[in-house]
């Protein structure tokens, strides 16, 4: 599978203060990569390096195939971005921001255009100064999917939406990977990512400190298991199980935290009556939190 954003031991300094340390990433085609961290920890910086917008002081960056200088600007033209602060043409409607990019851009049909100014509720006719936080967002949207880029570059997309848009902004970047396009996603917003994303990356203080698949994220993590037994069982039960770490036992009710599989738990409640059993993956807000 094609490599969409190679970045590796990528350095950036701002003066003497190191804003990105050896970073290393590389997203698939096709594939949503979340990219996650604190304010601070580097996430715009890396976003505005892989788009040339920045230059790095050591290792190497390639997106789709080329280095993102102004050698190789053709590579932009497939490229949507939505920045984490809109900044746009104040004294232009949105009509006229979108027939200005269209130009730029090359876009002979505004089909698409039309549905998602319709699907996100959109106002067009407005100038840029009259619009909300959300609108603006909304308007950003618009331009980063018009041309149905080969790569979506989004930072923090639903920022500033209500439920019903960002619900929307998740079934656009569906939409869009079914096409084909690849999504790099940095966001706030855990429920977000959880339902999108396949690979996530950690970012502390510029480092990159955890890189893996959401699942394989999730199935190493400590997962919590309760259990309603028909019967008082013994307060040791569970007392020689390696990845059992967390055990509360009131009466008939047994709550665990585990990693692992789940089989040697199994084997051992199966010895006695259960009325019910209740398990709790953790979110990617709780891993989140683990590892800072």
């Amino acid at each position: 599978m094609q490599d969409i954003i190679k970045m590796h031991n990528v350095t950036k300094y701002y003066g003497k203060f190191k804003a990105l340390s050896s970073l290393t990433l590389d997203v698939k085609e096709n594939q949503i990569y979340a990219f996650i961290g604190p304010n601070g920890a580097g996430k715009s910086t890396a976003i505005r390096l892989m788009l040339g917008i920045l230059n790095f002081n050591e290792g190497y960056i390639e997106v789709l195939g080329k280095s993102p200088t102004q050698n190789n600007i053709d590579i932009f033209q497939k490229i949507g971005y939505l920045p984490g602060e809109l900044r746009s043409y104040q004294k232009l409607t949105g009509n006229e921001v979108l027939k200005f990019f269209s130009n730029l851009r090359d876009i002979k049909e505004d089909n698409y255009i039309n549905n998602l100014i319709e699907r996100l509720d959109y106002d067009p006719n407005k100038y840029i100064k009259e619009l909300s936080k959300g609108n603006k967002q909304k308007l950003g949207l618009i331009l980063a999917f018009m041309h149905r880029p080969k790569l979506l570059v989004l930072d923090e997309p639903s920022s500033g939406l209500d439920p019903l848009m960002q619900q929307i902004t998740i079934e656009l970047i569906r939409e869009a990977r079914q096409e084909g396009t690849t999504i790099f996603l940095s966001s706030h917003i855990f429920s977000e990512i959880d339902k999108v994303a396949q690979k996530v990356g950690f970012i502390k203080e510029g480092e990159l400190i955890v890189e893996d698949s959401l699942e394989v994220l999730k199935s190493n993590a400590t997962k919590s298991i309760t259990i309603y037994f028909n019967e008082i069982v013994p307060l040791d039960l569970f007392n020689n199980m390696e990845n059992v770490n967390y055990v509360e036992n009131n009466k008939n009710v047994v709550k665990l935290n585990f990693n692992g599989p789940v089989d040697a738990i199994v084997k051992m409640i199966s010895k006695y009556e259960i009325s019910d059993l209740k398990t709790q993956d953790p979110s990617l807000e709780e891993l989140f939190m683990n590892y800072y």
